[in-house]
């Protein structure tokens, strides 16, 4: 390596090349390099490198099959995957979990364990044909569903079950006047076989059905293949009396298991007499009270009708004992049987009294008895027109689903039609869907009684969400009735929840509203729902009430009315948290709403602050009186994150200048708390601003803790600016930093005076901070100390040097009288030159000794 590179081989050692993966859901994925050096035109081998891609679970689960199932009543189906299925591009089958809802129509088991409902259920299960419903109960049912990958979520949808009855039909049915294709039924299911059952034989004559042996036996029970094939045989009897015409009926169960028994009579209809029509319980009070109990009520009839007969618990009641109890006729099982003549009334009359209980029934003696006499209306077929008696006007439906409907929308009573006689007519058609076949799927606009009663009806949403109806009429064939209205409601399959980030709670407050503003939620129909929210998670701190009681939920409706709020029970954290569901009629949705505690504390926000400054932390910067006042004592504020430029310490004592990360408000107020910003701009612009900050928890008696920042910008000292805190200490200004921004040199600032901006009268006290703070003083005075030595070592080698020795004379002679020469001449070239000495600088003691004029020459005196 020779320390060159291509640009591609920087980019590399740099990280600045990336694989970027396209949000598929493959988990292994691969490229190949080749190196290529193109000034020497050489290539590396090319070289395979394998990703492995570490799956997200980043994809809400999808419905693939929703469409419902149809079973025989009381059958045990399975639920398969082409009706239930889910898909879920990044979670396996095994981990698509079903949560079931309102079951109502029978149970949902597991194969191996059918006596065991089960709640919750995977998509593998389904796909393996495990899971089945099992039917108990109402023939339309089904459950409601939500279906879940661990991470998401999805609405509550429906899942429809029908029960259909495998019903027996008489499809042929008539007198004995052409054979055969007398009597046929039909079950609605294909292949099941059907047995009658003679209940009554006939009068006149027997059923019969020839042996192996080719003889005629008379029988109580035949099949409908048998009938098929004309195996059976009405045998007339002649009668003693002669005849032009008569009539014989017999009366048939018939049955085809799991079928409910059809009991069937040739002609004629029947109706059951209960106590509504036929009570004679006030006999009992004419004995006294302790002997009413072992009483019976009994009827003797003394006149059979004329134009029916009266059976009880289906079997005829016989001419020789023609006697019934008063509790028969509360059961229901005396009814009278029609036999289709053109007659409009008929009656019977019977004798009534009361008889010990398990006595053979007979008058006794002294006891009350009523003879009476039973009248029976008997009105022509489509005398009466039919009535709607549905209970349920209104029809609501999930936004684009199917919904059947069923007996509670649309019911009619017509005593003289049956079901599938009467019909119902849609006159105007519902303007948010359409009528529908559930086995075709064919719109319709006309249907029957009979098609509402066996599920085969169901409405289909549009999609939209604005409601609509459905207007009707209603048919016998004969009779029609006004129209009647069917309003048909639409709910929403989406809930939008519209939730505040967080909701706070003031510290010292006893609780906080949740209002609109913080939680509301929409279903974007024109009247709102009422939507439940409810709690998935208890709160460890904190609780959620209604009228100031704990609850696990609550609804928009009382949200709405200001009855919801939330407060801290616990007084250890500043926030917690609720994960809740908000549920409409039709949809769901999941969220967290967070719970923080604001301090009661009045706290500056971004403050100018000078580098390189001590600042005094007082009620400027931090004030938590309010709180002091509501607890009655002094709040507590600890560090729990230092600024990165600044530290926080001890003003005054013997501790001055440690570090402190816990301080009270009594502190504060006694100025006994400093904060030092830091001088960080080595090789930075010393004239740049910068933004910090430092977080607390306030603390005091009863309350729970609020935490609480204090923002603040660092910006670079200037004498002349105000800033928005107390000054302890200012940085050194520089002079050659002041001329180049163009600012007047500063002047010194002695021990009484105060930064510009400043209230507290301290002096101002200089803090070295640095190495060099303390080098450059010691320096000084020592270059000083050494030009002192200097100026005294020069002075005292001059005072040396300045001292001249005088020639002094023995004898002084008389003015004018010189005996010889004293004074010798010198040569001028010997002469050297005086220089002229300043006064400055002088030795004091020196001046002292001399004159201070010069004395008077004499004559041939000079000054050497």
């Amino acid at each position: 390596m020779d320390g060159k590179r291509t640009d591609g081989g920087w980019e590399v050692l740099q990280g600045l090349v990336f694989y970027y993966h396209d949000s598929s859901e493959t988990t292994e994925d691969s490229f190949s390099l080749m190196a290529s050096a193109f000034d020497i035109n050489r290539r590396s081998p090319s070289l395979a490198l394998g990703i492995t891609v570490l799956p997200v679970n980043d994809e809400p689960p999808q419905i693939q099959r929703n469409t419902g199932m149809e079973l025989l009543v009381g059958e045990e189906a399975e639920i398969t995957a082409s009706m239930l299925s889910s898909d879920d591009l990044d979670t396996p089958a095994e981990e698509l979990v079903y949560s079931i809802e309102k079951l109502s129509g029978g149970i949902i088991a597991f194969k191996v364990s059918p006596d065991d409902n089960v709640g919750t259920f995977t998509q593998a299960q389904i796909n393996n044909g495990e899971v089945v419903f099992i039917h108990r109960g109402s023939e339309s049912g089904g459950f409601s569903f939500t279906v879940t990958d661990g991470e998401h979520t999805s609405p509550l949808f429906p899942f429809v079950v029908t029960a259909r009855k495998l019903t027996i039909t008489m499809e042929t049915q008539g007198e004995l006047m052409v054979f055969p294709d007398i009597l046929r039924a039909v079950t609605s299911e294909d292949g099941d076989d059907i047995t009658y059952a003679i209940v009554k034989p006939p009068r006149l004559g027997r059923i019969i059905k020839p042996n192996q042996r080719g003889q005629f036996k008379e029988i109580i029970r035949f099949t409908q293949t048998e009938l098929d094939v004309g195996a059976v045989y009405y045998e007339h009897q002649m009668p003693p009396k002669p005849f032009w015409v008569l009539k014989d009926s017999v009366e048939l169960a018939v049955s085809s298991p799991p079928a409910t028994e059809l009991h069937h009579s040739l002609p004629g209809q029947a109706k059951v007499i209960d106590s509504s029509v036929l009570d004679a319980a006030n006999l009992l009070f004419s004995l006294p009270e302790q002997k009413q109990v072992g009483q019976d009520i009994v009827y003797e009839v003394h006149r059979f009708p004329t134009h029916g007969r009266l059976t009880l618990g289906g079997t005829d009641l016989p001419r020789k004992a023609p006697n019934f109890l008063q509790d028969d006729v509360a059961r229901g099982v005396l009814e009278y049987h029609h036999d289709d003549s053109v007659a409009s009334s008929d009656s019977f009359s019977f004798r009534v009294h009361l008889n010990p209980k398990g006595q053979t029934p007979q008058v006794q003696p002294g006891g009350v008895v009523l003879e009476e006499m039973f009248l029976i209306s008997l009105r022509k077929r489509d005398s009466n027109p039919p009535q709607l008696s549905s209970l349920e006007l209104l029809l609501e439906a999930l936004q684009g689903s199917t919904t059947i409907i069923s007996k509670s929308y649309l019911n009619t009573v017509d005593q003289d039609n049956t079901p599938d006689e009467i019909q119902f007519t849609i006159s105007k058609s519902p303007a948010n869907g359409y009528l529908i076949y559930t086995d075709s799927g064919d719109r319709i606009n006309k249907f029957s009684q009979e098609d509402i009663n066996s599920g085969r009806v169901a409405f289909v949403s549009d999609g939209r969400l604005s409601d609509g109806f459905v207007e009707f009429t209603v048919s016998d064939g004969k009779h029609q009735t006004e129209p009647y209205t069917l309003h048909i409601g639409i709910l929403a399959r989406s809930l939008t929840l519209n939730q505040a980030p967080e909701i706070y709670i003031k510290q010292g407050d006893d609780e906080t509203l949740i209002t609109e503003n913080i939680l509301s939620t929409s279903t974007g129909t024109a009247i709102e729902e009422d939507v439940l929210y409810k709690l998935t998670n208890v709160p460890k701190y904190a609780a959620v009430m209604v009228d100031r009681q704990p609850t696990s939920a609550f609804t928009q409706k009382q949200i709405k009315q200001g009855r919801v709020s939330v407060r801290f029970v616990k007084s250890t954290s500043p926030r917690d948290s609720v994960a809740f569901v908000a549920r409409s009629r039709a949809a769901n949705a999941s969220s967290v709403l967070n719970i923080t505690v604001k301090p009661l504390a009045n706290i500056a926000q971004h403050p100018k602050l000078p580098r390189g400054a001590t600042i005094l932390l007082d009620k400027k910067l931090l004030d938590a009186t309010p709180l002091a006042n509501k607890t009655r004592t002094s709040p507590t504020f600890t560090v729990i994150q230092q600024p990165q430029g600044a530290k926080f310490v001890k003003r005054g004592g013997h501790d001055d200048g440690q570090p402190v990360s816990s301080f009270t408000q009594q502190d504060l107020d006694g100025g006994l708390v400093a904060l030092e910003i830091l001088n960080t701009t080595q090789g930075q612009n010393n004239r740049s601003q910068t933004q910090d900050e430092a977080r607390f928890l306030l603390k005091a008696h009863g309350v729970p803790p609020a935490e609480c920042v204090l923002p603040f910008r660092v910006v670079p000292y200037d004498p002349s600016d105000d800033y928005d805190a107390t000054l302890l200490t200012v940085p050194l200004v520089s002079t050659s930093n002041r001329i180049d921004a163009g600012q007047p040199e500063p002047r010194w600032r002695g021990d009484g005076g105060t930064a510009p901006g400043t209230t507290s009268p301290s002096p101002v006290v200089y803090r070295r901070n640095t190495l060099w703070t303390i080098l450059i003083p010691i320096l000084v005075i020592l270059l000083l100390m050494l030009l002192a030595a200097l100026l005294t070592y020069y002075l005292v080698r001059r005072n040396k040097t300045g001292k001249h020795n005088v020639q002094t004379v023995a004898a002084k002679p008389k003015n004018g009288d010189v005996n010889q020469e004293t004074f010798r001449k010198t040569d001028p070239a010997n002469n050297i030159p005086m220089s002229n000495m300043d006064s400055k600088g002088t030795d004091p003691e020196l001046l002292q000794h001399c004159r201070t004029t010069n004395p008077a020459l004499k004559k041939n005196q000079y000054w050497v």
